[in-house]
């Protein structure tokens, strides 16, 4: 009688214990799955600053770089910056064998650092190029990337052949404006309005003619800059009211 009393409740109470022992293992199993994940750190490229919008080759650019550490553990190690120009090729914009340690939600930033505008990697022309952390740790990044036009030398003022090639039309316009070069092509438009404020930002590849609907933006008077052939011209839009 007392084995079969014994039995009885060890059969109440083996369903209670196993639960309580499945639920434990699936909680470490998580636990030790989270510690997997999180034994890298990830460094994030939020900003690149100082790089002008406009360069030539041979010149010596000031920039600084402001990154962050969004995952669980500490960064620590040598930082260098790794750039892409989206042609297969890779360069360092900056390398330090010095150790930094960059601690879980903060940010470090590269400042004071200079690139030479090679003309083996910056390509004549608008360049979009493509950064991140490089090192020879296992970690997780997340990339930023800058734009920046290489002119032919010291140029980047008005050029009579450009002139002669460029048309904008109809101006005034109060919708549809189209922007062309000919038989050549535009690589870059930007517009800005009188405040300064930039209303229009784009690369183009083998385009000859851009179209553009300004039918949203306020009247007033208009700055285009045009990029073409190692070129930059600037030029007037007038936007007036719709009839």
């Amino acid at each position: 009688m007392p084995l079969n009393t014994f039995s009885f409740d060890y059969a109440l109470q083996f369903p209670r214990t196993m639960k309580r022992a499945i639920l434990f293992l699936s909680f470490l199993m998580g636990l030790l799955s989270f510690n997997g994940n999180a034994q890298n750190a990830s460094l994030r490229v939020d900003s690149i600053l100082g790089i002008p919008d406009t360069v030539f080759p041979g010149q010596v650019v000031s920039y600084s770089v402001i990154l962050s550490n969004n995952g669980f553990i500490p960064y620590q190690g040598p930082l260098q910056l790794a750039m892409d120009n989206g042609q297969g090729q890779i360069a360092y914009l900056y390398f330090s064998a010095t150790p930094v340690v960059v601690l879980p939600g903060s940010t470090y930033i590269v400042s004071g650092a200079t690139v030479t505008i090679d003309s083996s990697f910056f390509r004549p022309g608008g360049n979009v190029v493509v950064v991140w952390p490089y090192t020879s740790q296992l970690i997780q990044y997340t990339p930023k990337s800058f734009s920046t036009y290489v002119t032919n030398g010291f140029q980047g003022i008005e050029e009579p052949s450009l002139t002669e090639t460029i048309r904008i039309y109809p101006n005034p316009a109060s919708s549809i404006v189209h922007i062309s070069n000919g038989n050549n092509t535009i690589e870059r438009v930007r517009i800005f309005d009188m405040k300064g404020r930039i209303m229009f930002n784009e690369n183009y590849n083998q385009q000859s003619l851009v179209e553009l609907n300004i039918e949203s933006w306020p009247v007033g008077l208009y700055s285009i800059e045009l990029f073409a052939r190692d070129e930059k011209i600037t030029k007037q839009l007038l936007k007036n009211r719709a009839e």
